[in-house]
């Protein structure tokens, strides 16, 4: 967790009581998000209610030990997932006033498990709170979203973006070159720590350095690795808005292989093409074979738009 998440001039703004049974954390920023679940969820069970750090009940929450606390956090949320949950609902809290249970990035719960979650929901138990984190509030089902408290978590400060900066440093995570950019909380920590994500735009940067003609495409998807294919066309999207925008998030050298060829009305037009075969992708169609048709739309609205 970012420690001190709870000092900024955000997450006091939420002025969070802790009065109802089910809340909903959402934005764009999956980072944040769950940085402020997470802290909520500590200050229930804080022995001063603040999330001080200090006392038993956040030094056990802090180790993922305290016995009122249950965090789900997985890429797939099933129906046993959600069992567990239930099982644990049926006893009382051990050691703080309520048992807490952490949702984070709840779209990824199924349709099944969200159905067998909204009984609990829609009848709440007076020593339960639910607390849940999400960035795609379209996929929980309408049902479920009627039974939260949900609060949009706004942007940070740039005090608040310094403030989380020195805090990462201490730890030993770097960001301060990406402060006052524009990027989420999110897209900061995957630039500095994560080698998947840096290695998807230079994936990015080099297909399109190679990229001229329709003729250019099965040799330039020939030469590519990704490793990871999600990835790969959400920082596309995310590239091609940035150009639109000249919000200069992302470095030169990995938009200037696009910007130096593409229009920017071509960019537009191909921002829906790139939002389709990702979710062509999570409809299981190969990744190349996607890729192929989507380089081959690109250039021809490259040559439309000229």
């Amino acid at each position: 967790m970012i420690d001190n998440i709870k000092n900024t001039s955000l997450y006091k703004n939420l002025k969070l009581d802790g009065k109802f049974h089910a809340y909903l954390f959402y934005s764009s920023d999956k980072v944040k998000n769950n940085e402020i679940a997470l802290t909520f969820a500590k200050s229930i069970v804080c022995e001063q209610k603040n999330a001080c750090d200090n006392c038993h009940n956040c030094k056990q929450f802090n180790s993922l030990s305290h016995p009122d606390v249950m965090i789900v956090d997985q890429d797939s949320i099933k129906v046993d997932d959600v069992k567990l949950i239930i099982e644990k609902l049926s006893t009382k809290p051990i050691q703080a006033s309520k048992k807490v249970f952490v949702i984070l990035n709840a779209e990824n719960i199924n349709e099944t498990a969200q159905n067998k979650l909204l009984k609990s929901l829609e009848e709440p138990s007076e020593s339960a709170i639910f607390i849940l984190s999400a960035t795609q509030t379209n996929k929980l089902l309408p049902t479920v979203l009627s039974r939260l408290n949900k609060t949009y978590v706004g942007n940070l400060s740039a005090d608040d973006e310094k403030m989380i900066c020195q805090s990462l440093l201490e730890a030993g995570t770097d960001i301060s070159k990406f402060i006052g950019k524009g990027f989420t909380l999110t897209e900061m920590l995957n630039f500095a720590t994560d080698s998947a994500y840096k290695e998807s735009l230079e994936e990015i940067k080099n297909l399109f350095s190679s990229l001229n003609t329709t003729a250019d495409i099965p040799i330039a998807v020939s030469n590519l690795n990704v490793a990871n294919k999600q990835l790969f066309f959400t920082n596309l999207m995310d590239i091609l808005l940035s150009i639109l925008k000249q919000n200069n998030k992302f470095d030169s050298s990995v938009t200037t292989p696009i910007s130096g060829k593409f229009s920017k009305k071509a960019i537009s037009k191909c921002l829906p093409l790139v939002e389709d075969a990702y979710k062509k992708l999570m409809s299981n169609v190969n990744f190349y074979y996607i890729l192929d048709n989507l380089l081959f739309n690109m250039l021809k609205e490259r040559f439309l738009c000229k």
